[in-house]
């Protein structure tokens, strides 16, 4: 059974959600050829399907839009949160939800990509540090985090053909949206990889390093790449929350 804000109350109070969903998205710059709400259009059609195959009764919130873009700012059309400000509302977001008798909340942080690390997320990093707190802080919560395309690494790689490459705006995302929305993609500028380790984007802005708005080659994307990129992110995805739970239930000993 899967809840979302178009349920009433009454409805969810007969039958209590066991997990709740949280996407957490961005406002952002995606080069001239994608729009701004770009993460968040993937992430909604993401975080739906993750919610329908996930076992039990499963609460989906709304995508939250904005994150922690201070790569890209001042660029136009950026719009984020400072890092304080996205952890106080995490904490306000899955406190409301433990109140409520949910246990078990999902962060789904932005979407990830096939080079980057479970360990530490590069999109709204201060995730990680929100949901270890809270686990803290609460010991009848269970809440973790996951970025669906980091999940999904080893099949982006016999999917794309540049997956090693992709950071911002390349094959991944734009094959995603000629998928799931084609009629706002415009046409893809000039493919950008610099040479630089992506290590760089901590102490400088992205449009310094990538003018084009692109890390990546958008020129290879594709709707079937989309389509096999997407089911291989969700699926990931419900393999790595149903374990997570069953791992963290054995670790505290009790019921999964």
């Amino acid at each position: 059974m899967l809840y979302d804000y178009q349920n009433t109350s009454w409805e969810l109070k007969a039958a209590p959600p066991e997990i709740a969903l949280l996407p957490v998205g961005a406002t952002e710059p995606h080069a001239d050829h994608l729009p701004v709400g770009t993460v968040n259009v993937i992430l909604d059609a993401l975080a739906r399907r993750v919610g329908e195959r996930l076992s039990g009764s499963v609460y989906l919130l709304p995508t939250m839009p904005l994150g922690t873009s201070g790569l890209h700012l001042p660029q136009a059309g950026t719009v984020a949160l400072e890092w304080r400000t996205l952890m106080d509302v995490l904490t306000d977001l899955v406190e409301s939800l433990l109140a409520q008798g949910i246990h078990k909340v999902v962060v789904v942080d932005s979407i990830g990509g096939a080079a980057e690390s479970a360990v530490r997320p590069r999109q709204n990093y201060i995730v990680k540090t929100a949901v270890r707190q809270l686990n803290y802080d609460h010991p009848d919560l269970d809440a973790i985090w996951v970025q669906p395309f980091t999940a999904a690494g080893r099949d982006l790689e016999a999917i794309l053909e540049s997956a090693g490459e992709d950071l911002h705006a390349g094959e991944l995302v734009t094959s995603l949206m000629l998928y799931l929305a084609p009629d706002v993609v415009k046409a893809p500028g000039a493919d950008w990889v610099p040479d630089v380790e992506r290590d760089v984007l901590d102490v400088v802005p992205f449009r310094q390093v990538c003018p084009y708005g692109v890390w990546g080659r958008p020129s290879l994307a594709s709707a079937d790449k989309g389509r096999r990129a997407m089911e291989a992110a969700v699926q990931r995805t419900v393999e790595y929350i149903q374990s997570s739970f069953a791992h963290l239930a054995a670790m505290k000993r009790r019921p999964a």
